[in-house]
Parts: C-alpha cells; sequence; structure tokens
C-alpha cells in the first residue's frame, strides 16, 4: 500500500442531521454554515433499512449490511426470541481505521463515540465506543477513558444523565450535558493524540426528536453540537485539514400511520399467535401481560402479586372509580394511538402507578385481545421479526430450525407476500409502501442471507413500521422519525467545488480514504462520486486486513443497552 499523504481527515457524524433542520436553525449553527459557504454539500442516501445499527456500520466500512452482515439492531441467526444485540463482532468488514492501522506506515486514527463499535478495537490510535456498548466499555488503548476524564474534570459516559428517565427536563438536560463533555473529549482527543484520521460522533442530535416535540428543544441540541463541530475544527487548523460532516439518515414528522405488518399477514393465514412472551426487548421484558412471573400484568399464568392487589383495589372502588381518572386514561389512550404506542407500552405506563386496571376495563377488545398476544415465531409461516428491519421473514423448512414452509414454495411465498404488501393501501386510499421486493432486488454481499427475505420501503418513510401485534392494521401517528436521506457537507483542501448533488452513505469511507491520499480498497462497495474531489482516485486490494474482536465479553446484560434502545424510540 502506498503511504499517507501530508493531509489530516477528520470526519464528524451527527446522527439523524437533515438539512430542513440546519437551514430552519441556521442562526444557530454557524460552523456549519461556514463549512457549507467554503465547500460542497449533497443529500445523502441511506442504506436500507436506514437505522443507527445498520447504518454506521455501512458509513465506516464503505460497504452496504448485505457486505457487511448487520442489518439492525439486533443480529437474528434463529427466531426472534433469540435475538442478540449487534456489536463490531457482528462487523463482517474492516473499518476506515483498520486499513490506516494496518498500513505500511501505521496511520493513526482517533474514534470517538461512533455506534456498533464495541468491544473497542486494537486500533492504531484510541477507540472510544459509542451508541449499544455497556457503559464501562474500557476502549483503547488500555485506560483511555480514565484519561479523558482525568482532563476533561468529569468522567467521560457512554450514555446520558438520566437517560431513561421520565423526567422530561432532567432528561433534556442530561442529553445537553453530554454533547458538552463530547465536545471537551474530542477537542482533548485531536490536540495531544497524534493522528491522521479523526473520526467523532454525536447521538443527541437523533434522540432529541425521538423524545421531544419541540422546535426549541431541537434548536438548542443542533446549537450544541455546532458548537462541537466549531471548535473541533478550530483545534486542528480547519484551513489545513480536510472535513467531512455527515449524518446516518434524515430525520423529519411522520404524519402517516403505524403499520402492523404482522396484523396484515395474520389476515392472510401467514402468522399464529401465542400467549407467551415476545421476543427479548424491553417492551416485552417490561411491559407485557403475560409475563408469567408475578412482576408483569394480569395474565393466565399470573399468580398474586403487586399487580393484583392494585386490580382488586379499583375494583372495589378505589383509584379506579373516579369518573375524573377514567377521563384521563381514555384521554391517554387517544394520545397514544396518536404516537403510535402499543397496547404494551400503555399498560406498562399504567401498571407502575396502579392504574393497569382501569385500563383494561376501558379499552377497546381489539387492544385487549393485542395486549396479551404476540407471534408465534415457529409456528408461523411468515412474519415481520423487527419493524426496524423493514422487511418479512419466510419460517422455511431445511433453514430454520422449525420451519413450516417447504423449500420448493418458498419462491410462491415470496411471491404471494409481495403482492399482499405491494397492494397494501393506507385508510386513505394511498399506498403504504414506495416499494416491496426480494432482498436479492436490493442486495448482492455476501451476507444477504442474513436479510429479511421480502423487503419494503414505506412510502416517503412517513408511516412507521411494527411488529407487534395490535388488533388492527392502522393507527394513526404525529410524530419524529426516520428519513432516508441524511447530510453530507465536505470542506478542505482537497473538495472541488461541486459534485452531485446526492450520493450513498457508503460512499463516505472512500471518499475519506482519498481524502487521506490513500487508494481506496476494493472491498468498499461505495465509491468516490465524480468531481467531488480534486485528484484522481485510485482503487487497490488491500488483501486480508484483521479487524475487530473474535469474542465478545459484555459486562453487562442486554437488557441495560436495550433500555436506551427504548429512550431513543427504537423499541
Amino acid at each position: 500500500m502506498e503511504g499517507a499523504g501530508t493531509m489530516k481527515t477528520v470526519v464528524i457524524g451527527l446522527d439523524a442531521l437533515d438539512f430542513r433542520y440546519v437551514d430552519r436553525f441556521a442562526d444557530a449553527t454557524p460552523n456549519l454554515q461556514r463549512l457549507r459557504e467554503r465547500g460542497l454539500e449533497a443529500r445523502l442516501e441511506s442504506t436500507h433499512p436506514p437505522w443507527t445499527g445498520s447504518a454506521w456500520p455501512s458509513m465506516y466500512t464503505g460497504t452496504d449490511p448485505s457486505h457487511h452482515g448487520v442489518y439492525g439492531f439486533f443480529a437474528y441467526d434463529g427466531y426472534p426470541d433469540e435475538a442478540q444485540l449487534v456489536s463490531r463482532s457482528d462487523v463482517r468488514r474492516p473499518a476506515l481505521w483498520d486499513y490506516l492501522s494496518h498500513s505500511r506506515d501505521g496511520g493513526r486514527s482517533i474514534v470517538m463515540n461512533v455506534p456498533v463499535t464495541h468491544p473497542a478495537e486494537p486500533i492504531e490510535g484510541a477507540l472510544v465506543p459509542g451508541y449499544l456498548a455497556v457503559e464501562d466499555d474500557p476502549g483503547h488503548p488500555e485506560g483511555i477513558r480514565d484519561e479523558l476524564s482525568a482532563a476533561i474534570g468529569e468522567e467521560y459516559t457512554i450514555y446520558s444523565r438520566a437517560e431513561v428517565s421520565d423526567d422530561k427536563d432532567e432528561k433534556f438536560e442530561g442529553y445537553l450535558d453530554l454533547i458538552e463533555q463530547r465536545r471537551r473529549a474530542a477537542v482533548e482527543l485531536v490536540e495531544r493524540e497524534e493522528w491522521e484520521l479523526a473520526v467523532l460522533q454525536v447521538q443527541k442530535t437523533d434522540a432529541v426528536f425521538h423524545n421531544f416535540e419541540r422546535d426549541e428543544a431541537f434548536r438548542r441540541i443542533y446549537a450544541a453540537a455546532d458548537r462541537l463541530v466549531g471548535d473541533v475544527l478550530e483545534a486542528v487548523d480547519d484551513d489545513a485539514v480536510n472535513v467531512v460532516v455527515c449524518s446516518d439518515h434524515g430525520i423529519g414528522p411522520v404524519t402517516g400511520y403505524n403499520v402492523h405488518v404482522n396484523e396484515v399477514l395474520r389476515d392472510h393465514g401467514f402468522v399464529e399467535t401465542t400467549d407467551e412472551t415476545d421476543r427479548p426487548t424491553i417492551g416485552t421484558e417490561k411491559a407485557s401481560l403475560v409475563e408469567g412471573n408475578g412482576s408483569g400484568g394480569p395474565g393466565p399464568s399470573q399468580g398474586p402479586g403487586p399487580a393484583d392487589d392494585r386490580a382488586e383495589t379499583a375494583r372495589n372502588g378505589g383509584n379506579g372509580s373516579s369518573p375524573l381518572l377514567e377521563g384521563t386514561v381514555r384521554a391517554g389512550q387517544r394520545l397514544a394511538s396518536r404516537v403510535g404506542v402499543e397496547p404494551a407500552d400503555v399498560y406498562a405506563a399504567a401498571e407502575r402507578v396502579g392504574l393497569e386496571s382501569t385500563l383494561l376495563r376501558l379499552a377497546p377488545d381489539d387492544v385487549k385481545s393485542a395486549a396479551t398476544e404476540s407471534v408465534d415465531w415457529r409456528n408461523s409461516r411468515a412474519y415481520c421479526a423487527d419493524g426496524t428491519r423493514m422487511g418479512v421473514r419466510i419460517n422455511v423448512a431445511g433453514r430454520d430450525s422449525q420451519g413450516v414452509v417447504p423449500q420448493s414454495a418458498y419462491e410462491s411465498t415470496r411471491d404471494e407476500i409481495i403482492e399482499i404488501l405491494g397492494d397494501l393501501e393506507t385508510p386513505d386510499g394511498e399506498p403504504v409502501f414506495e416499494y416491496v421486493c426480494r432482498r436479492e432486488e436490493l442486495y448482492d454481499g455476501p451476507y444477504v442471507d442474513r436479510a429479511p427475505d421480502v423487503c419494503f420501503l414505506p412510502t416517503d418513510m412517513n408511516h412507521l413500521v411494527s411488529s407487534t401485534l395490535y388488533g388492527r392494521r392502522f393507527v394513526s401517528v404525529d410524530t419524529y422519525n426516520h428519513k432516508r436521506d441524511g447530510v453530507f457537507i465536505g470542506a478542505g483542501p482537497a473538495f472541488s467545488a461541486s459534485g452531485p448533488d446526492r450520493f450513498s452513505l457508503t460512499d463516505v469511507a472512500p471518499i475519506a480514504m482519498a481524502l487521506l491520499d490513500r487508494p481506496v480498497p476494493e472491498r468498499m462497495t461505495g465509491s468516490v462520486p465524480p468531481g467531488v474531489l480534486s485528484a484522481d482516485v485510485r482503487r487497490s486490494d488491500y488483501g486480508d486486513i484483521p479487524y475487530g474482536r473474535t469474542t465478545v465479553e459484555p459486562t453487562a446484560d442486554d437488557g441495560e443497552v436495550t433500555e436506551r434502545l427504548e429512550d431513543l424510540g427504537y423499541l
């Protein structure tokens, strides 16, 4: 491999950054605006599906999910109730920093807070993991987090204060505090470390939209992230450094429907149901009506416990008999329906304050049924395993351990599902999906077999997709969620004055390699779009590049991290 040039490159990832808000909050983001003025910008098309768990690995490997193997937050080697949260060990391609670490000159990198980089892999430089890592992941090299904490005068944390708090004010202040901590840590790293590449990420530019609905909250988070951008660029002498600002996807209003795909599949005879617990998510662990262990809501296998005591109080004229309370519960149900909250989540909130029996008494019969039913993964012919995966899995005999669809019927089953979902319309008579297709039409990599058998994309990303049973196909929503196009801003000596107005998230890694005056690895499926850089771009076969670690040794169980997924609105 050829040696590095003299130019440093900074990649700043702002999760879910969207041009509609960069424009709206122009007065609060002067540093981003200056980069736009002196560089080039483009809409950055995310991968399918456009979610943090699969998109950031696509950014840092330069490959789509069928080449790196991660399609969401969970790895489904079997059935959904056997799922495991993804980690760097599930990402089957080298990252940008791996190519640099194993080059002849041992190019050094700084990696801070990038999602799905845990457990921290040994690289030339420093790596502090981000989202989905357990809080006490030590990073690399040993002691890096202790050193950072000492330098910034407080403990460096992966997650914010009040991360899963119900106190909105406390949660929001925790978001701002965390971005401020990231700012000081990022400046510390770029000033004290030797590096050629710095990849720095902020997550709360996404989380704020999932948990708040006020422009002022969005503005303040954008302003805090912009301050980080400005201070990092000042610390690295931005006129002599190439800078990329990118997001893994966009975000914006969703005013369509929460589409319960498994209800559609159940209506057509594909989904069977069970009253046993669902897949291992925080929603089912904390809010299922049929936990059967004495700690959840009433159900056939539920033994006596605190929930029963509260239900008895309500039946005998306790809290549940108040007309004012009943009106409040009904209003809460309407609000939950408007924003697409599931019955089990509503029940969990009611259960925490002893009102679950009132909720059950007032809830429609179809909602009561939905709150006590789950998809029977093993006996269903096909199902949507997880709404964020945006697809349907067929339960194939010989491939799935308890498959029920003969391999000879695989293609005809896919055809039937594609026709059903392709023809699906909202209550307003509009197509639900922009496309419904075989996975091979989207992917061509060696891990295409990990993708859903049938893939789809909601029209204009204006609908949510749910895998839970709800008793109805559609529930109106009015919320914020991911959009297909994120942001790319590039500035520095190596950028040209113009380029295409839209390219792929997988192009970021090739662009970064070219900015470092290194050949783009052949294994990257992305490319450098014509006209983006002023110099010619080369490609090279880097051979086998060591990356990641062979085993994962978590210091906390998946439940801890799953809570953070719920907090961000993914579960």
